[in-house]
Parts: structure tokens; sequence; C-alpha cells
């Protein structure tokens, strides 16, 4: 349960376990709350008024694979009220009938009578990995928010949508080891810190900070990011978030360590926490905000060591400007991985989820990134003598997407193999066949050509459009309810998280979603959550279109 609190008051912070732009590793001390009570004295009594009071009606109910927290109840007017929707086994969130929200923890205020659906829809099974799954839970930490006076209202209303995209797009969930709940403090630096530990000290900076047995988010944010419009000051939003995301997923992530390797349990790989964690923010905020911001914020940092003595930046003590050389590492892994035979969104999902559940150690976390990646890490580190500290020239596509990142279900390929020369090699052209007409270009045409595979991504904010992005055979598909087009035997993989609006593929624009209507031979159609896949087999226009919201309409044209 997210809980907006405006305050001046203090509080925390301990050992700093992973942080963002400008921060250290701290030491070891103790946790305690502090608070400040006034003493009100009793006042002389006053004759009573009787005063009426509204109240309405609010009705929570869950569908079929789930529950939610409260099935309502009457309540005054302006009162406020969580619920959180929790899917079963098998099951996951997938929206609400009654509100736009796209996550399963809501805060509402009470002015009419309400009714609330929680929707579910079921998952398929996929090959789990080897983390030991009875440490988690199928519950989301919640997260309590005290963001002070001295931010701009701006910046906490962004606050709010970069915590529930990140909520909904690569959820934290609560797990053995780990707290249930998180506090964050977010201040603007123009004020002196409102915020202290329990030997009153101030808190600074941005970071995940812990005792060992509960944790807390800092956010300091500099008074000259809102002067000078950088886009620091959200992307560390992300940035932290995303250590939050590696502490749900490993165990040894949460570990009391001192960056340098010294305890055998913990994780102490710089480049690896803090690339992953830095990659990541730039991916966010290039996706939601369209700007570069590698090259706004880590580019300019990358020094020549990185390429000579890589393994340098495993350590903390190692200086790196904005974590641009541990950025440039995880960046050039990502190409080595593609080197052999994975896709870009792959490479991410392996360097951002499937290595942490892994539940990395400095005991063993060369074993761990060799079994993830496929390659081991000395060979990595002698790869990168090959690159340039020119960053822009491994800067991802700026198309590629958290979500096709968090769902990528792709197998390795050997793509290379599959696209050699050997239709078109000398054997077939011998010297015995010495006149042109004999070898002429017909052999050799594009009707010879393998089809494509589209991937477009699909999400939605509203109950008006689609929001597409990705690519068909025109080239680059994005914006609201985009037009996209194919030739037949093409394949699309449309990549859906859009709660609340299932995505249908169908052959008539008024014809609805009934059965009739549904194109043959679409894999998941109707998902709101996960791959939808098409092949198309005729040519011919057809649609795509939400279950609930006929508005939310596109064109597919297919040709021969």
């Amino acid at each position: 349960m997210n809980t907006y609190i405006r305050i001046s008051l203090i509080f925390l912070s301990i050992i700093t376990i992973t942080c963002s732009k400008d921060s250290d590793v701290a030491t070891d001390t103790y946790q305690s709350s502090v608070s400040q009570n006034s003493y009100n004295p009793p006042s002389t009594a006053s004759p009573t008024t009787t005063t009426t009071v509204t109240q309405y009606s609010l009705t929570v109910t869950a569908g079929a694979g789930g529950s939610v927290s409260t099935s309502g109840g009457t309540y005054d007017d302006g009162a406020s009220v969580s619920i959180i929707a929790t899917p079963n086994d098998g099951y996951e969130f997938s929206g609400w009938n009654g509100s736009d929200s796209s996550s399963s923890t809501i805060t509402i205020t009470i002015n009419s009578n309400t009714t609330l659906e929680a929707l579910f829809s079921q998952v398929e099974t996929t090959e789990t990995t080897s983390t030991d799954t009875s440490i988690f839970n199928a519950d989301l930490i919640d997260f309590n928010y005290y963001l002070h006076s001295s931010l701009p209202d701006e910046w906490i209303t962004e606050f709010n949508t970069i915590m529930n995209n990140l909520e909904s797009t690569i959820p934290a969930y609560k797990r053995s080891g780990f707290p249930e709940s998180m506090n964050i403090y977010a201040w603007n630096n123009s004020v002196p810190s409102p915020y202290t530990d329990p030997n009153g000290n101030s808190m600074q900076g941005a970071s995940i900070s812990g005792n060992g047995t509960d944790f807390w988010m800092v956010l300091e944010i500099p008074d000259d990011e809102f002067t000078n419009n950088s886009s620091h000051r959200y992307s560390v939003i992300a940035h932290e978030y995303f250590h939050v995301y590696q502490h749900s997923m490993s165990p040894a992530f949460s570990v009391g360590s001192d960056g340098e390797f010294n305890n055998p349990n913990a994780m102490d790989v710089k480049w690896l926490i803090e690339g992953s964690a830095a990659a990541f923010e730039s991916l966010y905020i290039q996706e939601n905000y369209g700007i570069n911001y590698f090259e706004e914020g880590q580019a300019w940092g990358v020094e020549a060591d990185v390429l000579s003595d890589p393994a340098s930046y495993e350590f903390y003590s190692k200086q790196d400007n904005n974590y641009a050389n541990s950025v440039f590492m995880v960046l050039a892994l990502v190409k080595e991985l593609e080197n052999v035979g994975f896709s870009p969104e792959k490479a991410f999902q392996s360097i951002f989820k499937v290595f942490w559940e892994q539940d990395p150690k400095n005991s063993d976390w060369k074993t761990k990134f060799e079994e993830t990646f496929t390659i081991d890490i000395d060979t990595f580190y002698s790869s990168l003598a090959s690159y340039s500290t020119d960053m822009s020239l491994i800067y991802p596509s700026s198309t590629i997407t958290v979500q096709n990142i968090i769902n990528d279900t792709s197998a390795i390929s050997e793509v290379s193999a599959e696209t050699t020369s050997t239709e078109t090699t000398s054997t077939e052209t011998t010297s015995t066949e010495t006149t042109s007409t004999e070898t002429t270009s017909t052999e050799t045409t594009s009707t010879e050509t393998t089809s494509n595979t589209f991937s477009i991504t699909v999400t939605a904010q509203s109950s008006s459009n689609y929001i597409l992005s990705g690519s068909d055979q025109n080239g680059n598909v994005s914006g609201n309810d985009p037009s996209i087009s194919a030739k037949v035997g093409d394949s699309f993989s449309f990549n859906v998280n859009s709660p609340g609006h299932p995505f249908y593929l169908i052959v008539v624009s008024n014809g609805g979603t009934d059965s009739n209507n549904l194109i043959d031979g679409v894999s998941n159609n109707g998902a709101s959550s996960g791959t939808i896949s098409w092949t198309p087999t005729a040519a011919g226009t057809y649609y795509y279109i939400c279950e609930y919201h006929p508005s939310m309409l596109g064109t597919i044209t297919i040709t021969e």
C-alpha cells in the first residue's frame, strides 16, 4: 500500500547498501525513529453542536483468480480507503472495473457510492530458474511515501506516476529476510535535511539504506536539478527502485557488506550492481520522456582503463563518475550476448533479472555469471579491449522498452547460423558454366528471402487508446492506435501490458470480440498481459480492439 504524506519531520538511515549518483557506502549503525510531539492543554468546554455527515457506500469484489483486502462498507464523505488486489497462484492482476488505475494497490477518496471489481488473468507456466521460490510470496512490497513540502508539486506528481509504472512493470515482491514495507523519504536540498538517523546525523544523498532488519529509500534531490530541468531528478527514482527490485530477488544482495568483498555471503560487484541500476534508469527515461540519458548522464564519464582493467570496477572504492564505466560495461555485455544469440531484450533481461534470481554472492558470482550469460567473466573482460570508450557506439535502440525486456520469452537463437550464404555459393556456378546467362540473378531474387517477425509493445494509460511501439514492414510503429502492416507469412509478436484492456485481433471492426469475429490462428488472443502471436495466412484488412472500450481500435493491413 502506498501512503502519501507531506511532512517536515525526521526519520532514519544506517548502512547504505546501494546508491545512486554522488552517494557513498556508509558504515553499520543502529536504527530507531525520532518523532516530535506537542502537548495541548485541555480547553474550556464549549456548547456542543450536531453536524450531519454525508456517507457513501463502497463495494469491492474480486473476479476469478484473486482476492481483495476489503469488501467495502459505509464511509464518511471524503474518507480515504486503500485497497489491495492479490492474485492467486497461476494468476496475475490485470486491472480494475470502476477505476483506470493499473496498480494492484489503490487509494480512493470516497465522495459517491462506489463499486470496484479487481480483475485477474491466468498466466502461462514458464520455465523456472534455480532460485529457491520458497523465500517469495505473492504480495508486493508496500511503500510509504514521506515527501517533504520543499518539493515542487510537479515533482510529486511525477514521483507518483513513476512509482506506479515501476510497481506495475517490474514488481518487487516480499520475501523472507527482507521487510514487507519500505519508507521513502524525499526532499529538496534547498532546505536542511528534515530527516535524521537515531544518532542525530542528517540523512543525505540517494540510496537504499538499512540496518540488517529494516531498509528505507533516501531521495535528496539537489535544488539545481529543478532549476536546470535535469532528468536525474526523475531518473534517480527509477535507479533506487531498481535496487529494491534487486533486493527482492537476491537475499545475498541484502546482506550487510563493505563493498570490498570481505563478506563471502554478500554481493559487492559494483559494475553489475550499479551498472544495472544506472542502465535501467536510462532506459526508463528514454522510454517515458524521450531523452537519451545515456548521452546526458553517463557517456561523458567513460575512462580508458575500463578497457584495460575492467576488473577494477568490481570495487566500490574505484572512482566511477555517475557510474558511467559500470553502465558502459553493461552495454558492452549486451553486445557480447547478442553475438552469441541473445536478442537485445533477452540480453537486458538476463542482466536485470535472471542473474539476480540466481542469488549471486561474492563467493560464487563468477560461476553464476557464466551460467546466466554462457560466457565466462575472463572472456568478457578480454573482449572489452576491442571496444572504444565512445559509448554512443553501443547505445541500445531507442525503441526498446522495459516491458519488452522484463516480459521477454524468446529463446537464445543461433541467428548467424541461419543466415549463411549457402544458397548462393560458387558451387552453383562452377567454371564449366561459363556463360553469364546460366547464372542470372533470378536464382537469388527476393522471393527466396525469409519472412519477417515484427515485435510491438502494447500498453494503455486510459480507456481512450492503445499505445503501440515497435516495427512493421514500413518501419517504426508508435503512438495511439496506429495502423500497422505486414505481408502474408510475416509474424507479429504483440507484447501486451494493458491491465483492464484485453487486446483482441478481429476480422470486422464493429463485430465485437465474439468467437466468430476473432482471427484464426492467433495465440493468446485477448490477453491483457503477455505475448499475443499471429502469422497472417491471407491478405486483407484486420483490426485490433479492446474488449471493453471499442474506441481503442486500430487497423492491420496484410498484403501478399
